[in-house]
């Protein structure tokens, strides 16, 4: 029986320079990866946090070209975690409770920064759904993503 909680969590950690050293995302209640945990580690190893956050749409997903809605809708579930997380961490957004972004811990020394913290899983599907290619937004060039429920099942 599926569980009823689908946030998921999403690990962040950043070097000594800030630069992205590893990042994971999983299901909150059993820790399962959400797809891969790491989908985009060779993407994002070494990258500052303002580069993600600059990163175009559209080169994004031509770097990872796919006919599977499935595995489109992963690879910018991802995308959008990873910039919702850095947006907190960068205190461009509040990751209070309730925020469709939560710390859950934050911790800083001399190897670096981690950052955990909560997403609600309706927010990154309706980031996903509304970002056609087409720059408008309406999602007019782009397939209907599949429900988190299905993607969650992956």
């Amino acid at each position: 029986m599926p569980c009823d909680d689908i946030t998921e969590v999403l690990r962040i950690a950043l070097d000594e320079d800030d630069r992205i050293a590893t990042y994971e995302l999983n299901k909150r209640t059993c820790g399962r990866a959400v797809g891969e945990a790491s989908l985009l580690a060779e993407w994002v190893a070494g990258r500052a946090a303002e580069d993600v956050l600059a990163a175009d749409l559209d080169a994004f997903l031509d770097t990872f070209p796919t006919e599977d809605e499935a595995e489109e809708f992963l690879y910018l579930k991802h995308f959008f975690a990873l910039r919702m997380g850095l947006l907190v961490l960068t205190g461009a957004e509040p990751g209070g409770a309730g925020e469709p972004c939560a710390i859950a811990s934050l911790g800083y020394g001399p190897e670096g920064t981690e950052l955990i913290a909560h997403l609600r899983v309706e927010v990154l599907a309706s980031k996903i759904s509304s970002c056609g290619r087409c720059g408008k937004g309406c999602g007019s060039k782009r397939a209907a993503a599949p429900s988190p429920e299905r993607v969650e099942s992956l």
